[in-house]
């Protein structure tokens, strides 16, 4: 950072601190969520032999990143939760950060049209994990 302020102090401009704080509060926010004992309690009990659907679904509310770290401490089944969260970036925009940060992007166009592209994005999105789903599953 020092660096940064004196050659070019301008750079710090150009970051997208609202993501950068949303991602860093999602991990604050999974490190709360694993010390309430009700929540511990509870994401033991549904976690075990289920590790890749949970990490799916845990993917559509606070993104896979963070959902393969919360997870990770109530399962020995890794290649499952790792499965789980790979797949789990698929579905609502939230399910990864790459598709907040297309999500950016897009909302710059002019003329844009924001809830048909997170109509279409979740449509689709959902459609392959449920194919992907269903093959992982079946063949």
């Amino acid at each position: 950072m020092a660096v940064v302020l004196l050659m070019d102090r301008r750079m710090l401009s150009k970051p997208d601190y609202s993501l950068l704080l949303t991602f860093i509060f999602l991990f604050v926010f999974i490190g709360n969520m694993k010390r309430v004992p009700e929540i511990n309690l509870w994401l033991q009990s549904v976690i075990q032999g289920q590790e890749l659907l949970t990490s799916v679904f845990a993917s559509q509310v606070i993104s896979n990143v963070p959902a393969a770290i919360l997870l990770s401490g109530f399962t020995d089944n890794i290649s499952a939760l790792i499965v789980g969260t790979n797949l789990g970036g698929l579905g609502t925009i939230i399910a990864s950060m790459a598709s907040l940060i297309s999500f950016k992007f897009y909302d710059k166009v002019p003329g844009k049209r924001n809830t048909v592209y997170l109509g279409v994005f979740t449509l689709l999105n959902l459609i392959f994990l449920v194919v992907i789903l269903i093959l992982y599953y079946f063949i």
